[in-house]
């Protein structure tokens, strides 16, 4: 199945005290390279993540964040730092033995202490991060390539349009490549007759006329790009990656394209040729959006 390289997907999974959020945003790229935004702690579960993605798509730029928020159901508690204010009972202790301190205890003096109190936040533990990563990544994925599958078969269409629309102008110059030939022919014929008289004459014409057909003659040139359509068709109903192999199709297209315009000596077929020129560009500029 065609499939194109730009898309989005999003997937959201809950636990018990949070809800992750996924995002994936795809582009048209020569391989598959994935940038992810996740906090720099979370390194398993980005190497993860890239795993994941890789089973699912083969090229393109991906762009993954991920947004974690609580739902209100997490335990917040604050702990006291004993060890901190026992050495700071400790210094006090032997100041007020050389200086006259009064022995007196407030609040605001313990709460003057730079982490007296340590505040602590229920974390999400490892392996429930690990699967609810998987299960938002999968969501998330699973929607990318729907996308991506859905913008493929548009691309599909436009390319079998440009294929038959490309295919008319071949017909004609396959139909006409002969005419160049015909009125060589008749040129030589005339300038020869001018010089000569005689049985030696249409002897030096055919010759010549031999000459010069097999020096414009595209018919293999014609019969390859006959080939490159069915190709192209059969291409475009395979359920593998594809981009590259097209890519490499509209290549030789191109290069058969540009021998029959070299060989060419008509003025339609040039015409057609120019045309031909600029569906083969609008298909490669397709071409680059598949995956």
């Amino acid at each position: 199945m065609v499939r194109s390289m730009t898309g989005f997907g999003r997937g959201v999974t809950t636990t018990v005290n949070y809800q992750l959020t996924v995002e994936i945003r795809s582009v048209n790229h020569r391989f598959l390279e994935i940038y992810t935004k996740f906090p720099k702690e979370w390194l398993e579960v980005e190497i993860l993540t890239k795993k994941l993605l890789s089973e699912y798509v083969q090229r393109g730029k991906l762009d993954v964040t991920v947004n974690m928020k609580s739902n209100g159901n997490e335990t917040e508690t604050f702990q006291i730092n004993w060890p901190l204010i026992e050495s700071y009972k400790r210094a006090k202790n032997e100041l007020r033995n050389v200086l006259p301190l009064e022995e007196k205890w407030t609040m605001d003096e313990i709460f003057s202490l730079e982490t007296a109190l340590v505040y602590e936040k229920q974390e999400i533990s490892p392996e429930e991060l690990r699967d609810a990563i998987e299960n938002a990544v999968r969501e998330a994925a699973a929607q990318l390539v729907m996308m991506r599958e859905k913008e493929g078969q548009q691309l599909k269409q436009t390319l079998l349009h440009y294929k038959e629309e490309m295919m008319s102008h071949v017909d004609f110059i396959r139909t006409h490549s002969s005419d160049a030939v015909e009125k060589y022919r008749e040129r030589l014929m005339e300038r020869i007759k001018e010089i000569v008289n005689g049985e030696l004459v249409e002897d030096r014409i055919l010759a010549e006329v031999a000459i010069f057909a097999e020096r414009v003659d595209i018919s293999e040139e014609l019969d390859r790009l006959s080939s490159h359509f069915k190709q192209l068709e059969e291409t475009l109903e395979e359920s593998v990656s594809i981009g590259r192999k097209l890519d490499f199709l509209m290549q030789e297209m191109h290069r058969e394209i540009n021998t029959i315009g070299s060989k060419n000596q008509s003025s339609e077929v040039s015409v057609a040729v120019v045309q031909s020129k600029t569906i083969l560009e609008k298909m490669r500029e397709q071409v680059q959006n598949i995956e």
